[in-house]
């Protein structure tokens, strides 16, 4: 979806800052091009004399304009909702102290298992659909199922009885950090 909109807004980019070229004149002296092309109407002839004959087109012209702005303003206010609920989930006050204390227990939990630093943890989602999104950061040698296993077992599982939540879905990302080799430097050496 994401590269859909792209090409799309691309597109529609590209059209825009070639409409404001043409309209300022930038194409009047390329080779193959004929002259004026800023001077000229923007509607053809012919689809102009069709519009001023009908008395439907320019209102239904407006109609259809108008209905894809307020779809892309509902599509931009839905994005918007979801990245506030990205950050903070609409819970009610006492679920949210509730799951802020269950997270300082599941992070502290999670950073006494073996080969676990950094631990994050985030409830996300919307109120119908919430989530739990546990970040946690293992060194080189953890063996990363094993974290995952003790991760779900133990203090997840602790983290959605604590919430009152039983079915809360569970997203654990595991980042392996390896250890940065050291950069010998040029050996100078002394006679």
């Amino acid at each position: 979806m994401r590269a859909v909109l792209a090409v799309t807004g691309a597109a529609l980019f590209t059209c825009g800052a070639a409409a404001l070229v043409l309209g300022l004149g930038g194409f009047d002296g390329l080779p193959g091009v004929p002259g004026g092309l800023a001077a000229r109407p923007a509607l053809d002839p012919a689809l102009a004399r069709f519009a001023g004959g009908s008395d439907w087109f320019l209102p239904a012209a407006a109609a259809v304009t108008e209905l894809l702005s307020l779809a892309g303003q509902i599509w931009l206010v839905v994005q918007a909702r979801a990245l506030v609920q990205r950050w903070r989930p609409d819970l009610d006050p006492r679920t949210r102290d509730l799951a802020r204390t269950a997270a300082a227990d599941l992070a502290r939990d999670a950073a006494a298992l073996p080969g676990v630093s950094e631990p994050r943890v985030r409830l996300t989602g919307s109120l119908t659909r919430p989530r739990l999104l546990v970040t946690v950061t293992c060194d080189g040698g953890a063996v990363l199922g094993e974290v995952y296993g003790e991760l779900g077992a133990g203090p997840v599982e602790r983290y959605r009885r604590a919430v009152g939540m039983p079915d809360l879905p569970a997203v654990v990302r595991l980042r392996p950090e390896f250890p940065r080799p050291r950069r010998r430097g040029p050996r100078m050496e002394t006679a």
